[in-house]
């Protein structure tokens, strides 16, 4: 164990400094410089840790970021916040930056990769302290000095830096305590007793922050990976226990690492700063000029003083437990959720009303009626003997009564379409009753024979001839030879079994008109009455009409490709988490980059780059990109669209995929393949 302060340097000396050192004043001491900066940067140090281990950082008062005169201005409000550091950071008047003037101080890199075309730009407004030494006064020193060794800088003031960044300043700690206290307001909170215990409560916690825990490279880009397990719940003492891991193992883990503790950072870094606001520039890149079109300040870390803290409380007080409930006095009553502030305890109970007396056809109490009606007709008092069932009586009364007794004979139905007799009997069948059928009949007509063994002799009274058929043959009705000897003998109408004829291929006509020749050997001299001349055409020749006959002529790409060419095609892959853009890939060929993205509920957007791609030299070609969504899960089905035209820019090609969810886009990974094709308009072909 040892001191874990950090050495530095302030104010305009040379002496190395560690703030975890104050002066022991002691009586005849010889107090120099050094002397009073150390003690200097040991108040400074316990102030800044004050504020940045027990407060946190971001804005705490106004600051507030707008755009100006149709958005070619962003305007900064007056306020004050707090940096990673612990370092306050005050801006006393309203700030104005110019859109363009700031793209045109650019370095060149910075511009070429803008392109000549419209595009959309992030930045970042930061702010960041700055102390800038002032108010120079004579300090003695060796003859023959320069002018600037006369005098020196004898206060430093405490100053600002506002910045348009196109990277946001890294706030880990911010990000980290979102997603933890998310993570833990999703798990419920269970009073009466611990839903699971201690150990595995703690384990659930760990294993949502494994990628941490455990080291790995790259880091996750989450902080809380899933959401809690399935009947995970906390108590008080759980809730403790989650507030002591993230005091003892998360957040030195994620803290902003300034001061105290290991791979510390200096204060006065780039990366001390706060994160006000991301714009979104359209601009111009023929020009250098630009505008913002949207101001996104959900990322900005928030500070609340005490007494709003303290306010909240107070207007949301823990409800206390009732001292009473509302009985529950008759039934059918109306469910009412209630207006008061006070929870019912768990061992609450609604009491009931008495159970009324039972009336209309059961009669008496619940526990001891009697049915003395059915339907609302009365049921007599003569007693039941076994076997007797309730029949109404000519009184309207349910009387008990014997059944009818089975019968011991039953009629034989001995003819076809008999008619059916009620019978006069009131003995009832017993169920295994058999009624006895008269035997079948030979079947007589076109068909005859016994129903089991028949033959069709006939089909609608005309004779079937006997000759066997053979594969292939239909019946086909003809005239045979006389019945009879005699004169009035005549021929005879019979199905024969016959083969079917042969038909006959009729020849073909020559052709003639715009084809001639035969079918088979054909030739195309004219189209509608013009002649045609394309004698030895090249690939890629088109037909073309010079006046007089139709002739091969070059095609619109100079006859080497077709008027539509693939020139790039890939999958592009958007990460959302919490409904935010997290990350964007793209891969494919020629090579593809990322140059930003965004995400807002069902939409979310990603600017694509694709680079090297073949120079084209026709002036009417024009550029069309192809989208098809990846799903394969209909609860993550998404649509896809170019949400502007694409830009070709020499070897580049610009242009931007919007994927927009059925619902509110699932976290995760989702992808869109892409073609990009250059294809030559109709003006560009020969007439």
């Amino acid at each position: 164990m040892g001191c874990c302060g950090q050495t530095t340097t302030i104010g305009a000396g040379v002496t190395a400094l560690d703030t975890n050192k104050r002066v022991n004043y002691t009586k005849g001491m010889l107090l120099g410089v050094d002397d009073f900066v150390q003690e200097q940067a040991w108040h400074i140090a316990r102030r800044h840790e004050l504020a940045r281990e027990l407060i946190g950082y971001g804005t705490a008062r106004g600051l507030k970021v707008e755009p100006r005169n149709g958005g070619s201005t962003v305007a900064v409000c007056p306020g004050i916040g707090w940096t990673p550091s612990g370092t306050p950071v005050c801006v006393s008047d309203e700030q104005c930056a110019d859109i363009t003037a700031w793209l045109r101080k650019q370095d060149a890199a910075f511009k070429a990769e803008l392109g000549s075309g419209t595009s959309e730009l992030t930045v970042h407004v930061v702010l960041a302290y700055q102390g800038v030494p002032t108010d120079k006064v004579p300090v003695p020193g060796e003859p023959c000095r320069s002018e600037d060794a006369l005098t020196a800088n004898s206060r430093i003031a405490d100053c600002f830096a506002l910045t348009l960044r196109t990277q946001a300043p890294p706030q880990l700690e911010e990000d980290a305590i979102r997603d933890f206290a998310d993570w833990l307001a999703q798990v419920p909170v269970d009073l009466s007793s611990p839903p699971m215990s201690e150990t595995d409560f703690l384990q659930s916690l760990r294993d949502a922050a494994d990628g941490w825990l455990t080291p790995s490279s790259p880091p996750p880009t989450d902080y809380m990976l899933g959401s809690p397990p399935m009947g995970l719940g906390t108590t008080d003492e759980l809730m403790r226990l989650a507030l002591r891991l993230w005091v003892t193992e998360l957040r030195p883990i994620w803290r902003a690492r300034y001061g105290c503790g290991p791979n510390a950072i200096a204060p006065g870094t780039d990366d001390d700063a706060i994160l006000l606001a991301t714009l979104t520039l359209s601009v111009d890149g023929s020009n250098l000029s630009g505008v913002v079109t949207r101001i996104d300040e959900s990322r900005r870390p928030l500070l609340l003083s005490l007494r709003m803290l303290q306010e909240l409380i107070l207007q949301n007080p823990a409800p206390e437990a009732a001292e009473d409930v509302t009985p529950a006095l008759s039934f059918g009553l109306d469910p009412e959720v209630g207006v008061r502030a006070e929870y019912a305890r768990a061992d609450h109970s609604h009491g009931t009303p008495e159970l009324p007396d039972l009336a209309g056809d059961v009669t008496g109490d619940i526990t001891d009626n009697t049915v003395v009606a059915l339907r609302n007709r009365g049921i007599a008092s003569t007693a039941p003997q076994v076997g007797d069932v309730l029949a109404l009586d000519g009184t309207q009364q349910w009387s008990p009564t014997h059944l009818p007794v089975p019968s011991d004979a039953l009629p034989a139905a001995l003819a076809f379409a008999g008619a059916g007799a009620a019978g006069t009997q009131s003995d009832y069948a017993r169920r295994d009753h058999v009624h006895p059928l008269p035997a079948l009949p030979d079947l007589a007509g076109d068909t005859h024979g016994p129903i089991a063994a028949n033959k069709v002799r006939a089909l609608q009274g005309t004779p079937v001839s006997d000759t066997a058929p053979t594969l292939g043959q239909v019946l086909m009705l003809q005239e045979v030879g006389p019945s009879g000897p005699g004169p009035a003998a005549r021929p005879r109408r019979v199905w024969v079994p016959t083969d079917l004829p042969t038909p006959e291929t009729p020849e073909l006509p020559p052709l003639g008109g715009d084809v001639n020749g035969d079918a088979k050997d054909n030739r195309i001299d004219l189209l509608q009455g013009n002649k045609v001349s394309a004698e030895a055409p090249k690939k890629g020749d088109v037909l073309t009409f010079n006046g007089e006959a139709w002739v091969a002529a070059a095609g619109a790409t100079g006859g080497a490709t077709g008027p539509v060419e693939v020139v790039a095609a890939g999958v592009a892959q958007v990460l959302i988490s919490s409904g935010q853009f997290k990350a964007g890939s793209a891969g494919g060929a020629p090579k593809v980059e990322v140059r930003g993205g965004q995400a807002d509920g069902r939409v979310a957007r990603i600017s694509l780059v694709v680079n090297d791609i073949p120079r084209d030299e026709h002036p009417n070609h024009r550029i069309t990109v192809l989208l098809t969504p990846i799903v394969d899960d209909p609860k993550r089905a998404i649509l896809a669209y170019v949400s502007k035209p694409p830009v070709a820019e020499g070897t580049q090609i610009h242009f931007d995929i919007m994927i927009l969810g059925v619902q509110e886009l699932p976290d995760g990974d989702h992808f869109v393949q892409f073609q990009v094709s250059r294809f030559a308009t109709t003006a560009s072909r020969p007439v």
